[in-house]
């Protein structure tokens, strides 16, 4: 249950409002961003929330039962804040997001509306569009080990019980011809059986 301070409710009530929304994103190395829709930067918290990122929300479409909640945020990129080579390098990817309602006249008159993270951005010229999945969009994911007829370890990985170090696993050759995209042929390996470096 959502909890307004008494002082936001009796503002909400009067019917007489200086709100605002504001976004805090927490990125996965951990960089921390605050955007608002205000005019004025806004802190919230230890977060200052910048302003003249031309930063919109959707409305917000919350489901009941398991299903995911979901809105869109729209903004133009910017060097200082949110731009073309942190979105491309997907350091915005799945990234933590808070929705705040916040009285601007006073910040510490605040309440959360939603929490999520980032899924689905595009790119149109200088402006993105971001999806915010909500918290139970993690529910609808696959985690954990997937058990399957084949190992799911790489071969030599950290899970993988074969030691390719071992001199049974190396050998040097040179390739003789290429026989397909993924496949050659080499001599010099005569020590080991056909097919033995298969796959």
């Amino acid at each position: 249950m959502r909890t307004i301070p008494a002082a936001l409710q009796a503002k909400l009530d009067s019917g007489v409002t200086t709100l605002c929304r504001c976004w805090i994103v927490t990125r996965g190395d951990g960089v921390v961003q605050g955007f608002t829709d205000h005019d004025e930067h806004v802190a919230v918290g230890a977060v200052v929330c910048r302003a003249g990122t031309g930063l919109t929300g959707s409305e917000a479409a919350q489901k009941l039962g398991l299903a995911t909640d979901s809105s869109e945020i729209t903004g133009a990129l910017a060097a200082d804040t949110l731009n073309e080579d942190d979105l491309a390098a997907g350091r915005y990817d799945a990234a933590g997001v808070e929705l705040w309602l916040v009285d601007w006249s006073e910040p510490a008159l605040r309440v959360l509306l939603a929490k999520g993270v980032i899924g689905e951005i595009k790119r149109d010229g200088p402006v993105f569009t971001a999806e915010l999945r909500g918290l139970s969009d993690r529910l609808t994911q696959d985690t954990g080990r997937l058990f399957t007829t084949t190992c799911s370890a790489d071969l030599g990985d950290g899970r993988c019980k074969v030691d390719l170090t071992l001199p049974g696993y190396r050998g040097s050759g040179i390739v003789g011809a290429v026989t397909a995209i993924s496949s050659f042929t080499a001599t010099g390996l005569d020590a080991y059986a056909d097919g033995w470096f298969t796959a």
